[in-house]
């Protein structure tokens, strides 16, 4: 399918979503200045956001591609870039988070736990004591409850379900259901 035809374009600013905009709309937010090169942009289509530079759209609105080896915007459908993303909007709890940028930050914690838990068996033995491992978990805390509201609103829910984690064994359940679920197609009301 050919994107820069498709009409309807979406951009990032400042962690909400804007649009549709037309083409030649998008063309004109180029030439004041509000979408630049490095700015994000989705159509109906495209696999994710991705910088306009590497869009099919830049052709059309005479954006020059990026640069071989530029370091964009991290990809959050990867490991790290997904943990870049997670730390870079680490108190961020609007807009929306795909779910391979929440579970690679799931499997973060999770790992980084384990990885804090055996430090503190090293340096504090059997003890109670687990120091390193309350402040990854502490350091972890907001960004993760940040991610989890962004992933609720992928799938068009508010990001206060998280409060049904209180219910037990059920709550968790339910959320690892909305957790799983594809995100809504194009635009939702949390952007």
């Amino acid at each position: 399918m050919s994107h820069a035809g498709a009409g309807q374009w979406h951009y990032a600013d400042q962690g909400s979503q804007k649009g549709p905009f037309s083409v030649e709309q998008m063309a004109a937010l180029v030439r004041a200045g509000a979408v630049r090169g490095d700015t994000m942009v989705w159509s109906a289509g495209m696999a994710a956001w991705e910088p306009l530079s590497r869009s099919p759209l830049a052709p059309q609105l005479g954006v020059p591609p990026a640069p071989a080896g530029a370091s964009g915007p991290a990809n959050p459908d990867t490991f790290v870039g997904a943990i870049q993303t997670c730390f870079a909007k680490y108190a961020t709890f609007s807009g929306r988070a795909r779910r391979p940028e929440f579970w690679w930050f799931m499997l973060f914690g999770l790992l980084g736990g384990l990885a804090a838990g055996i430090v503190d068996l090293i340096l504090f033995g059997m003890a109670d004591m687990s120091p390193v491992n309350n402040l990854f978990t502490l350091a972890l805390l907001v960004p993760s409850l940040a991610v989890g509201a962004r992933r609720l609103h992928d799938i068009g829910r508010s990001g206060w379900w998280q409060l049904i984690h209180l219910v037990p064994l059920v709550g968790q359940v339910v959320l690892i259901v909305f957790w799983c679920q594809r995100g809504t197609e194009g635009p939702n009301r949390f952007g």
